[in-house]
């Protein structure tokens, strides 16, 4: 979808300029954030070329979990044994900037696909609360190292943050080796009636479809189509697609929210009575028989 490649385009663009600007400040806690956002790209994709799960897929997500815990590691040591540097006015404006970016393309999609009544609400970890918390860390070690000026021991800031961040990551690489090898045990996935019914509770919503949950490798991903009732507020749209991903998010690494434009009925079985039955049965008994007769005709005749 138009949408879907617009986040993954999005996601990497933001994961360049912090490498770079990581670099260049040698602010490692940027650098962490950065190959995190990597991850979650490399999810996206995994996810958004919906190919099967196979053993080949479990042991690429296997490779990407070391990687992560070998890369937060990595950086970790690199923040506590390299000179600090002072942190420039520029690249906290930049970290707001990405931010910015990142929230408006989100609430821009979702107000489309609510405009047109179907379409995409949603897609991967845009502006969920471990997004905010990602940047809230980058943020505040940026500014407590502005200011360490006046304040000496605020300079270690950002291997503080890069310490928190690279934990994050570590959590990310233990969960897709755990995942991966689940996946190549054939462990089943399946939503719980709880999570549908939490969703069906939501004031916003007025049906819920089909909540899919499956594996991509170690990757989860799970999509859910619902209906949004009518006369709600823009901003009470946005604030229900972050809520509802964030919940989503607990079952999955990669979250998918489809608005469809007609409400979910579920469908009657038929009910057949006794003497439809008996209609039935004589009927067949009626056509056997015929058929036997016309035989035993033909026989004779022959």
């Amino acid at each position: 979808m138009k949408e879907m490649k617009v986040y993954i385009v999005v996601d990497i663009i933001i994961f360049l300029l912090k490498v770079v600007g990581g670099f260049l400040t040698h602010s490692y806690t940027m650098m962490v954030s950065g190959v995190y956002d990597l991850m979650l790209v490399i999810g996206t994709i995994i996810v958004s070329t919906g190919h099967k799960s196979n053993k080949g897929l479990s042991i690429f997500t296997i490779c990407l979990g070391i990687l992560s815990i070998a890369s937060a590691g990595g950086l970790v040591a690199l923040a506590w044994t390299k000179d600090i540097v002072k942190t420039s006015l520029w690249v906290i404006l930049f970290v707001v900037l990405s931010l910015l970016l990142r929230y408006i393309v989100s609430c821009f999609y979702t107000n489309i696909s609510y405009q047109r009544k179907r379409g995409l609400l949603s897609y991967g970890n845009i502006v969920s609360n471990l997004d905010f918390y990602n940047y809230g860390v980058i943020l505040l070690a940026l500014v407590l190292m502005k200011i360490s000026k006046w304040v000496a021991w605020l300079k270690y800031a950002d291997r503080f943050g890069t310490a928190l961040l690279s934990i994050m990551l570590i959590v990310r690489g233990f969960k897709l080796l755990k995942n991966s090898f689940e996946c190549l045990s054939g462990k089943e996935l399946k939503v719980s009636e709880e999570v549908i019914t939490e969703i069906k509770e939501r004031k916003e919503v007025k049906g819920v479809g089909k909540i899919n949950l499956r594996y991509y490798g170690g990757m989860r991903s799970v999509r859910c189509e619902v209906v949004l009732r009518d006369g709600i507020s823009m901003v009470d749209v946005n604030s229900f697609v972050v809520t509802l991903q964030d919940y989503l998010l607990k079952l999955a690494d990669s979250v998918r929210i489809n608005m469809v434009d007609k409400e979910f009925v579920p469908k009657k079985a038929k009910v057949r009575s006794l003497k439809q039955d008996a209609r039935n049965s004589g009927s067949r008994n009626s056509k056997k028989g015929s058929k036997g007769k016309n035989n035993k005709k033909a026989n004779k005749k022959r």
